[in-house]
């Protein structure tokens, strides 16, 4: 692989489109002198917004693809795929199916951008559903949780091919070895007996594999307490979890700055606290681990949040970054061929 950096940027998704992603951009060439961006939007537009940023010359470093066709949060998968071709988010995928980019990022349509990346680059071999996951801050470093939006419908046998994605996520991502990866299925409840007849079902495929560590069932608070490193589930459960997750965190952080505002004696033991929970936020901020992977297709793309900031956008940009680094496609598809080669094996 290039020491060079290539990633393509999509710079029409989310709710605030190139105002948040141009700044991200600046930052993002300041921060990483090796890396080279393709920005995919209107030339005018991006060209007005990138002269303002720099008060100067567009940096050589980056490059403007003009594209006029945008996906909008209205549009669906299958509308995505046959009339959106020249989309600014299918154009950035197309730039890492013909190895021009690394990894893309998108602020854009969940549901269009997994329509896209199956049509563009096309999923793993043996790859059913592609499944979006990301790691999050836990009690003892991090977890990894999929799928966190893409399939609402998820079978027993797709959960099983999370858990293998994940774990080679979670490798990749923390270097802790895979058979000491611990994994755990999101459910109502820690008993055997709850949960709907597919997870019950998901877990005994789960524990029956040798090549995964499986522990159980856990609840929702169980993701960010370090009890387990991969945590899986469906899209409908998984997308849940994170966003109330993220409203509390954001309602902390509300809270710390308004005690301030309070009487003097709540002001006087508010004060004793505010340091330590204003930093503990910004630790958790979702906007620092904003971007999370379509693992299973073949290709890194990153989807970021529809509503990010400039910071969170940044942030997602770091994380395409890291998944180039370690090639987590590649290195995906290759674990779970591996897989299925001993699972061959092993009932032969």
């Amino acid at each position: 692989m290039s020491s060079q950096l290539r990633l393509a940027v999509d710079a029409m998704g989310g709710d605030l489109g190139p105002r948040s992603v141009v700044p991200a951009c600046i930052r993002f060439l300041q921060n990483f002198p090796e890396a080279q961006l393709k920005l995919f939007g209107p030339r005018a537009q991006l060209e007005a917004l990138l002269l303002e940023q720099r008060h100067a010359q567009i940096p050589d470093r980056l490059e403007i693809i003009p594209c006029e066709q945008v996906v909008t949060q209205e549009c669906n998968p299958l509308q995505a795929v046959r009339h959106k071709r020249n989309s600014t988010m299918a154009q950035a995928l197309k730039a890492v199916a013909e190895g021009s980019a690394q990894a893309m990022v998108t602020s854009g349509n969940t549901g269009a951008l997994l329509a896209l990346s199956r049509s563009v680059l096309g999923n793993i071999e043996g790859v059913r559903k592609p499944a979006l996951g990301k790691s999050v801050p836990s009690g003892h470093g991090s977890c990894y949780l999929l799928d966190l939006g893409a399939n609402v419908g998820c079978s027993a046998e797709d959960l099983l091919q999370f858990a293998r994605m994940g774990i080679e996520a979670q490798h990749l991502h923390t270097g802790v070895p895979r058979a000491d990866i611990e994994v755990a299925l999101l459910n109502i409840g820690a008993e055997a007996h709850k949960g709907t007849a597919e997870i019950r079902r998901a877990a005994e495929l789960l524990d029956g594999d040798p090549q995964v560590n499986y522990v159980g069932f856990v609840e929702g608070h169980d993701i960010f307490t370090g009890a387990v490193d991969v945590v899986v589930c469906d899209g409908l459960m998984g997308n849940v979890a994170m966003k109330s997750a993220e409203g509390v965190i954001r309602l902390m952080g509300q809270k710390a700055f308004t005690i301030e505002k309070k009487g003097c004696f709540k002001r006087f033991f508010g004060q004793l606290a505010i340091k330590l929970l204003r930093k503990w936020r910004t630790q958790v901020e979702p906007a620092r681990y904003n971007g999370a992977s379509f693992v299973g297709v073949k290709g890194n793309v990153i989807k970021s949040h529809g509503g990010a900031s400039s910071e969170a956008f940044y942030r997602a940009m770091v994380t395409a970054k890291e998944c180039a680094d370690a090639d987590l496609a590649a290195r995906v598809g290759a674990a779970l061929v591996q897989a299925g080669e001993r699972n061959s094996k092993e009932m032969g």
